[in-house]
């Protein structure tokens, strides 16, 4: 199964029970209240796991405690990852900004060409090290997942060790038909919601969770690919 029947698997597993894409979208509506955003983090994180362990259902959304927990787990990680290229770019921001804000009789806050030139570099590097990371991060989470402990999220030589199992090829290929499917969902749910009022509704209740579903399903399958030979490592069977 190469990054074409991955992709093929993954865009098909949210229609095995639209209803769980339905009660996901419902999660996602429900965000603004803080609890069910995780809520959402942690049946991504179900769905990762039931992917690795064999099973080709959808989870059930049950054991809301753990769900929780683990939704948290997957904000931590995602959260550590990103607080430094973060804060490197809205340092460079707010360097941008300085030399327009004046203060009557000193003039520019910022005048030194010198000042501006670090602040663009530094900002340059948060987004050079947000590219690292964002290419990173999918097989880290899938690590800490597969392995149920934080720690395995920042085990850069497990994490490392896997890519290679995947092969850097196959990796950087599935990674870029992810990013064109990102987009792509992105383009629709524009069309739809600036000429479409109905598409405020349809594009968290089932563009959003659909997304969301088949890019956990995906990198599930990734998680269980090998290089060698171009199959899957299955503990017990094939994937259907």
């Amino acid at each position: 199964m190469d990054a074409g029947e991955i992709t093929s698997n993954a865009l098909k597993y949210p229609l095995t029970n639209f209803k769980k894409v339905l009660i996901l979208g419902i999660l996602i509506i429900l965000s603004t209240l803080i609890i069910p955003g995780f809520l959402v983090l942690g049946y991504i994180f179900k769905i990762i796991k039931s992917t690795i362990e064999d099973s080709s259902e959808l989870p059930e959304f049950e054991d809301w405690k753990t769900m929780f927990v683990d939704g948290l787990k997957v904000f931590t990680v995602l959260f550590i990852y990103s607080f430094i290229p973060w804060i490197l770019i809205i340092l460079g921001i707010w360097g941008a900004i300085l030399p327009l804000l004046t203060v009557p009789g000193a003039g520019s806050l910022m005048d030194s060409s010198l000042s501006l030139n670090l602040i663009s570099g530094i900002s340059v590097v948060g987004l050079g090290l947000l590219l690292v990371i964002n290419f990173i991060v999918p097989v880290a989470m899938a690590n800490m997942i597969h392995h149920n402990r934080l720690r395995s999220a920042f085990n850069f030589k497990e994490i490392i060790g896997k890519i290679k199992k995947i092969g850097g090829v196959s990796y950087l290929i599935w990674y870029v038909i992810m990013l064109i499917i990102i987009w792509g969902m992105i383009y629709v749910s524009t069309f739809l919601i600036f000429p479409l009022l109905i598409g405020i509704i349809i594009v968290p209740l089932i563009i959003l969770p659909y997304l969301i579903i088949t890019l956990a399903r995906s990198l599930g399958l990734l998680y269980i690919y090998e290089d060698s030979g171009h199959e899957y490592y299955r503990h017990s069977k094939q994937i259907k």
